[in-house]
């Protein structure tokens, strides 16, 4: 192969590689949903199965507190790589996931659980 292939190769492979987002702790909604009982789970039992919170905070009520997780999982997809070098555009794939779970004293009282997929072009980068 000649070296202007071996380049476009190298410069296509970082892009690869280099195009991906990820922010936030990943977390298994199901397993969260088989292990997390309202009235019956605990902090304590959140944390063993979630970890630390991406945000603590205190509800409307001052009696709840919310802890909250969320991930984004962002990815160029591989036509989004061949648009990506041809200057039209690069097409992406996200993946996000956020659980709010709702405590009064130690107990779990709600659980809210959010997932979207999207996949979007953006024209001239």
């Amino acid at each position: 192969m000649s070296r202007d292939v071996h380049v476009l190769l190298l410069c296509v492979l970082l892009l690869i590689v280099s195009s991906c987002l990820k922010a936030g702790n990943q977390i298994d909604s199901e397993m969260v949903r088989q292990n997390i009982k309202m009235g019956q789970s605990t902090k304590e039992d959140v944390l063993r199965v979630c970890g630390e919170p991406s945000v603590k905070y205190t509800g409307a009520q001052n009696d709840v507190e919310i802890w909250r997780y969320s991930h984004v999982d962002k990815k160029i997809t591989p036509a989004g790589v061949l648009t990506n070098i041809l200057g039209i555009g690069t097409e992406w794939k996200s993946e996000s996931t956020v659980v709010e779970v709702y405590f009064k004293g130690n107990f779990v009282v709600d659980l809210k659980i959010e997932t979207s997929q999207s996949q979007k072009l953006n024209y001239g980068q």
